[in-house]
């Protein structure tokens, strides 16, 4: 029997774990792949007809960081041809109702706009200009008038923390750490050291822009509803907040983001541009499309909070640690309480038998902060490890030596107790040792060269914490083979359309090509927010367990006829291949589409929910056999992270202190890599996001306004070609099926973590000269 292609029936190579180039990268190439701010009304009309015109609509914020709006003057922003009205504070019809803020509700902040004359934050939108025209809402912004009454403000976390505590220090339970006994190791300890490690304000700054297009509706029974285009990680944020203001139900909220041009944890929630287009659409009863300027991102959409983090440490006479003390300083905005948790990774990364840590968050007028790719791991990582090799110095050692010494067994989580799921550090030690050539690194700094150039290697250990939510997808086979999987997450630019049709196209046998992955649609399958780097393994799993359920549905109907060639065969006697069900080293079978001819059926789906749990044989036998839609959690039995080890060479120019990094390597235990180009991607990327937060990047602020100074990518620096050269990422071949049905863990954030720290050692091993605040600029390494 031949396939439907016409071909004799053979296994295909798997796709999951191979180079699979991306489905949607032609689409974005030429262009026809659409963003948030391509859509218009026209787009829910088909016909073209019927479909309203749009009204463009330009935020305005406020020029102070702390005060209140003493008066306006409207008079000539209104006079523009084509502005259709100006919405402030003294707006009627604009009341919202009280939302919480990440983490503990759907929102962003729990700040909400437009309700009175307080400005609590730089930045806080005040007005919002709609008009028929981008250019005509732009002009009428400049004309606009706005008086305030500046009051006192803290726009850092120096300012904040240095002088009066105008909104206040707070101490949060959940976040102190204690074990064992700190000042008896201190005291017992053959070597002693301390240092404090600084981390300034970081901004996301994705390629797309934050971007809304609203537009209400007649629903059933007359009920109102609102359509929403928006690059977002999660819709359900948006459903969540808009239904708590607007008293409106989930479902009526119908949001749309096929694509998004990266969001790095900024679009994880919802933010006050959004509540402002869809109440403006309400007000005009006609669609509106707001985008913020790049400016506007550097205070209306979170940002990675500065950071300050003081190590007192112990070292016995082997150079293990005996004890750590750390006293952690972060800030965050006036309202709500989102911690950059900079705790998390000293607290377990290394055998430790006494610790103490405590978090103090100390509120500024910076505005709310929120997750950043690696929020915690990223900033206290570069701490932890620069740390790392001071200690190593200090105890006489090599620094991946030291690291060896202090690694923490398999066996044992220091943090938690629990033995970790899976854990190859040491393999990715010994595979970046090797594949960087650190065995030839001297130990002398500054006694590397290459001519006049000074060079530096450094390394530092990564780690990262897996995340996992529950998930849903359907699986759709149609009659000419073709299958369609449905599940209502999002493709960030980390390649989800890719591996889930892959997944997919294993388990059912098929080609790659005749996959159609469906996301960024409210009305899809449910799930949860694409960060953590929780996408591919939760979402992963569950297409996983629909596509194998509907894999034996349909083999359960072409076994129970007999005029099916695979009649009397038993289950696992039958291979799913060439877009057919077959038996094992045999040509005998049939493709999909006579299945389900013969039931009567042109397509045939299977939902399936899955539940994080610890994976157990059973569980998954049961999933995978397709016998049950769900899996109930059950207590977690490890603690489950992503390993990795990065290497560092620098070449400093000694007469002017210039630093490039030259070569990187980075070895990571991901479990299970689904694509291995999408993972590389990810992983490098990291790499060089870390590049920037050690050399380049640092959100600067105006001490006499509290405004950015640098909201613009000309003045924000990042890394560019130039900046790097050889950039390498290796990945292990363990899959950790303790964790998803896939084995997979996720490769979207770990790559930053200890990155900057790899750089910092390098440079240090260079020059000699410490840095302990990043970005390492010229000034510190001359100074």
């Amino acid at each position: 029997m031949t396939g439907q292609d016409g071909t004799s029936p053979q296994a295909p190579a798997p796709y999951v774990g191979g180079r699979v180039s991306r489905i949607d990268g032609p689409a974005k190439v030429r262009g026809e792949a659409k963003f948030t701010a391509d859509f218009s009304p026209a787009d829910l009309h088909p016909s073209g007809l019927g479909a309203p015109s749009l009204v463009h609509a330009l935020m305005v914020t406020a020029t102070i960081a702390s005060g209140r709006i003493s008066g306006t003057d409207q008079a000539a922003a209104r006079a523009v041809p084509g502005v259709l009205d100006i919405l402030t504070h003294e707006t009627p019809g604009l009341k919202l109702s009280a939302v919480e803020g990440y983490p503990k509700g759907p929102a962003g902040t729990s700040f909400l706009p437009l309700q009175d004359a307080g400005v609590k934050f730089r930045g806080q939108p005040v007005a919002l200009i709609l008009a028929e025209s981008l250019e005509a809402a732009k002009y009428a912004a400049m004309l606009l008038k706005i008086e305030y009454a500046a009051q006192p403000f803290r726009g850092t976390l120096a300012q904040a923390r240095d002088g009066e505590p105008l909104l206040g220090r707070e101490t949060p339970e959940d976040l102190q750490h204690s074990r064992g006994d700190v000042q008896q190791g201190l005291n017992d300890a053959d070597t002693r050291f301390g240092a404090k490690y600084e981390t300034p304000v970081h901004h996301h700054n994705p390629m797309e822009m934050h971007a809304v297009t609203a537009q209400w509706e007649e629903g059933a029974e007359g009920k109102p509803k609102v359509t929403l285009h928006e690059p977002t990680q999660w819709m359900q944020s948006s459903q969540g907040t808009l239904a708590k203001v607007l008293g409106l139900e989930p479902d009526d909220v119908h949001v749309l983001s096929p694509y998004v041009g990266g969001g790095f944890g900024s679009k994880a929630t919802t933010w006050p541009h959004l509540l402002m287009a869809v109440l403006a659409a309400r007000h005009l009863n006609r669609p509106v499309k707001l985008v913020l300027t790049r400016a506007q991102m550097f205070a209306a959409v979170g940002y990675r909070a500065a950071t300050s983090t003081e190590y007192q440490v112990g070292l016995d006479v082997q150079g293990r640690l005996s004890a750590m003390s750390l006293k952690a300083e972060t800030q965050t905005g006036p309202v709500d309480q989102f911690p950059e948790q900079v705790g998390t990774v000293p607290k377990m990364l290394y055998a430790n038998p006494n610790m103490e840590f405590t978090h103090d968050l100390i509120r500024t007028h910076a505005g709310p902060n929120i997750m950043m790719r690696a929020p915690g791991e990223a900033s206290g990582g570069f701490g932890l490890e620069v740390l790392m090799d001071e200690l190593a110095e200090a105890a006489g050692l090599d620094p991946l030596e030291f690291r060896r010494v202090n690694h923490a067994p398999s066996g044992q989580d220091p943090e938690s107790g629990l033995p970790y799921s899976s854990k190859h550090l040491l393999e990715c030690y010994e595979r970046g040792a090797a594949a960087f050539g650190w065995e030839r690194r001297s130990r002398q700094p500054g006694s590397m060269r290459d001519g006049h150039t000074l060079i530096g290697w450094g390394m530092a250990s990564a780690v990262y914490p897996v995340y996992s939510s529950p998930a849903t997808a359907r699986a759709r086979m149609k009659q000419g083979g073709q299958v369609v999987i449905e599940a209502g997450s999002h493709d960030i630019g980390t390649g989800t359309y890719s591996v889930l049709a892959q997944i997919a196209a294993d388990a059912l046998g098929v080609r790659l090509e005749q996959v159609t992955v469906k996301l960024g649609d409210s009305r899809l399958p449910k799930n949860g927010y694409s960060g953590g780097s929780r996408t591919a393994g939760s979402v992963g799993s569950a297409v996983l367990a629909a596509s194998m359920a509907l894999r034996q549905e349909l083999l359960a109907a072409a076994l129970a006829d007999p005029s099916s060639p695979l009649a009397g065969a038993t289950t696992d006697e039958i291979q799913a291949r060439d877009g057919g069900l077959y038996r094992s080293g045999s040509d005998q079978g049939e493709p999909y589409g006579t299945v389900l001819a013969r039931m009567g059926k042109t397509e045939h789906e299977a939902y399936r929910e899955v539940i994080p749990n610890e994976g157990t044989p059973e569980d998954l036998e049961k999933l995978l056999k397709g016998e049950d839609g769900s899996v109930e959690a059950i207590a977690k039995e490890h603690a489950r992270y992503s390993w990795g080890a990065v290497f560092a060479e620098v070449r400093v120019d000694p007469d002017f202190m210039t630093p490039r990094v030259s070569r990187m390597v980075g070895v990571y235990d991901i479990g299970q890599v689904l694509n291995a180009k999408t993972a590389e991607s990810q992983l490098i990327g990291g790499m060089i996001w870390g590049v920037g937060m050690a050399l380049h990047e640092e959100t600067q602020v105006d001490p006499a306004t509290g405004l950015v100074l640098n909201s613009n990518l000309a003045d924000y620096h990042l890394p560019v070609n130039a900046d790097l050269h050889q950039v390498q990422a290796i990945t292990l071949a363990h899959p950790d099926f303790l964790v998803s049905l896939l084995g997979a863990r996720g490769a979207g954030e770990i790559g930053i973590v200890g990155t900057a720290a790899a750089v910092a050692n390098a440079i240090y091993h260079a020059t000699g000269k410490r840095v302990r605040e990043t970005p390492i600029t010229l000034d510190k390494l001359m100074g």
